[in-house]
């Protein structure tokens, strides 16, 4: 067997095992909220539901989601030094007052977008982040936003865009990056839209204002 196949057996397993992870958190899940344990928990666990929201990260590999998710998480630019691509799926919660923000990050790769729509179900907001330095994938960016607007567990959830590493040279700006994704074309009916730059550099000392801003839009689009 050549280590060509062997590279893609394994990459194939680690996606699916997270696809079954997931499938087993939201068994867990739906276990927690259907079989109370004493009378009046059943009431508790939806007031918990209340104040819980699920946040998808989406985007090509290579655009910087789990810099900027890390750089959030922690506040700490230094640790986002040479992470390692995503291959199946992160989950990253964050504590913002009353609410608990279950952050999703799942891989860009061409063999881990097909398993993106196991993931869609309860989404509360949409965050699709792209590499404004590689124009060449934008093209395909868009037709991956295109895709997940068509499905209907989707179609009425807000959406942040971000155009990140605007600190690389060349980098087109968020409204150039919003033109070829064309974000014009969505319905402001159905969705409510924001585009924002980002750059997360990690040889600061303290998070860049547009990862600050970033965090922001994500915790106010949430509310939505």
């Amino acid at each position: 067997m050549s280590s060509k196949i062997k590279l893609l057996m394994i990459a194939s397993s680690g996606i699916i095992a997270s696809v079954c992870t997931y499938a087993t958190y939201q068994y867990w899940k739906k276990r927690r909220q259907s079989t109370p344990e004493d009378e009046g928990f059943e009431e508790v666990s939806k007031v918990d539901d209340i104040f819980q929201r699920k946040i998808l990260i989406l985007g090509l590999d290579n655009s910087g989601k789990s810099t900027l998710i890390k750089q959030i998480s922690s506040g700490n630019t230094s640790l986002s030094h040479n992470l390692k691509p995503t291959e199946g799926f992160n989950i990253t919660i964050l504590q913002k007052g009353e609410y608990t923000l279950n952050i999703f990050e799942l891989g860009g790769q061409e063999n881990v977008r097909r398993f993106w729509n196991t993931y869609f179900e309860d989404t509360d907001l949409l965050v699709f982040v792209v590499d404004s330095a590689d124009p060449s994938k934008l093209p395909v960016a868009a037709m991956e936003l295109k895709n997940l607007l068509g499905d209907q567990r989707l179609s009425t959830v807000p959406i942040l865009v971000i155009a990140n590493k605007q600190d690389v040279p060349g980098a087109l700006s968020a409204e150039e990056v919003g033109v070829a994704l064309d974000l014009s074309s969505i319905s402001s009916r159905q969705h409510r839209i924001k585009l924002i730059a980002t750059q997360a550099p990690s040889n600061l000392h303290h998070l860049h204002v547009s990862v600050v801003e970033a965090e922001q839009a994500m915790y106010a689009l949430s509310q939505v």
